[in-house]
């Protein structure tokens, strides 16, 4: 056993109720460390741990790293003055999808001098190899749990979970959906799905290809398509994304697109499209989770969701790489107000204001809570669909990568390339595979092996 999984099972044993040994902060902080040291990387000398303030002292600010808009962090703001008195201090990182400019390294320096930090799920590998966060041990998220509801199978296998623990809280999942204004027919393959759009619709059809957008939706495709070997293979973490099954991919991606009006829409002109009458059917997401993305927000026609293709016998759910986590920061001096804090977040009474106007921002959690009943029942139509598609408890890895916003941004730009016309999908996805491999030799094959071993669940 490593000295992670040693110090893993201490965790859980100290944190066992039979045992009269209570974990304390040291240990959090000392698993940070040793978790660092797993990946190749070396462990930095452990600071002292920061002595927490008073929980009595509610005018002390909770300090909050938060990789979104000033208009998030207003919208956070305002939610919890509603149910707590305690203010936020919270600091914004620039990190929209569409930007391909690397963020991380400026997560990564913001993450070591605040509270608490809510960041895109892509970003945890840096944040643990830094020792910028402390994990949750097991009995403290069934507690949270306990509190406002358990969360569903897959923000909970595929986010919440690294290397076997528990390191944060989810507190959105979008994911896309088959929407059209008539009836949806049972699709299992993406041909089924391109016959439909040719034959049925008559090309009046969308999905998410615009900047930022293309290369999820290329990983939601592949992920219904590949049989074996996720992006890498497990020996020597070498690309397989130029292989012949992810061309294959790619190439009935590009058909597809051939077809559509437009090939260069945001979930949100898909929606408004099908809203005016401009296509018939498409794939994203409904307007944005409780309409955040419309500025009138009301749905004028019915609109059914139905899944994505795929065979139901095989079937496993990809988070999307950019969707928001929360984790304690291993420099927090107020770790019970954070917890508090995040856990109401992820659905504590009030906390659905803050889903209605952020669109990344969903359900993640149900049952033990009168509260999440009663939204669970009341609930939009795609909030209904998304709760039944996020109880797959079979995830599969989602780019948790050391360099992941530089990962994602060349498949991102490659994928677009190929559906304007300007690259074959074997051109388009050899430069992926070339330039991922020169990003891998930068970082370290070892270190990346380690994290990508992680991110599945495993105990490097």
């Amino acid at each position: 056993m490593n000295p992670f999984d040693k110090e893993l099972e201490r965790l859980r044993m100290a944190a066992n109720p039979r045992i009269s040994h209570p974990i304390n902060r040291r240990d959090l902080l000392s698993y940070a460390c040793i978790g660092a040291a797993t990946t190749i990387v070396g462990c930095k000398d452990q600071p002292d741990p920061i002595d927490e303030v008073s929980e009595s002292r509610s005018d002390v600010p909770i300090q909050l790293v938060l990789v979104g808009s000033d208009d998030d962090a207003e919208t956070i703001r305002r939610a919890w003055m509603s149910i707590d008195e305690q203010p936020l201090e919270i600091k914004t990182i620039s990190a929209d999808r569409v930007d391909d400019r690397p963020w991380i390294v400026t997560l990564r320096e913001a993450a070591l001098s605040c509270d608490l930090i809510i960041y895109p799920m892509m970003a945890v590998a840096e944040l643990i190899e830094t020792e910028a966060i402390v994990p949750i041990d097991d009995r403290t998220f069934e507690q949270m749990q306990e509190e406002y509801g358990s969360f569903f199978s897959a923000p909970r296998n595929g986010a919440a979970r690294f290397g076997g623990a528990y390191v944060a809280l989810p507190l959105g999942a979008s994911l896309p959906a088959l929407l059209s204004s008539r009836s949806i027919p049972t699709l299992g393959s993406w041909g089924d799905y391109d016959d439909w759009v040719a034959k049925e619709l008559a090309g009046k059809a969308a999905e998410p290809l615009a900047v930022g957008w293309a290369g999820a939706m290329f990983l939601w495709r592949a992920i219904a398509s590949i049989d074996q070997g996720w992006l890498f293979t497990r020996d020597d973490f070498t690309p397989l994304v130029d292989s012949e099954p992810y061309v294959d991919v790619l190439r009935q991606m590009q058909q597809t697109a051939s077809r559509y009006n437009s090939i260069s829409m945001s979930p949100v002109e898909v929606w408004n499209a099908l809203q005016s009458g401009e296509i018939l059917a498409g794939i994203g997401f409904p307007g944005g989770v409780g309409g955040a993305w419309n500025e009138e927000p009301q749905a004028t026609r019915e609109v059914a969701f139905g899944d994505l293709p795929c065979d139901p016998k095989r079937k496993q759910m990809l988070l999307d790489p950019f969707s928001p986590i929360a984790s304690i920061s291993s420099h927090c001096r107020q770790t019970s107000a954070s917890k508090r804090l995040m856990n109401w977040m992820s659905g504590g009474e009030g906390s659905q204001l803050i889903r209605r106007e952020i669109d990344r921002f969903t359900p993640v959690r149900s049952e033990n809570a009168s509260l999440l009943v009663v939204e669970t029942q009341t609930g939009t139509p795609y909030e209904q669909w998304l709760e039944t598609q996020l109880r797959t408890p079979v995830t599969a890895a989602s780019l948790q990568l050391f360099a992941a916003d530089e990962y994602y941004s060349v498949l991102d730009q490659q994928v677009v390339a190929c559906i304007a016309g300007d690259a074959s999908p074997e051109q388009a996805l050899t430069v992926v595979a070339e330039r991922w491999q020169a990003i891998t030799d930068r970082i370290g094959k070892e270190k990346q092996k380690t994290a990508w071993r992680r991110s599945q669940g495993l105990r490097a």
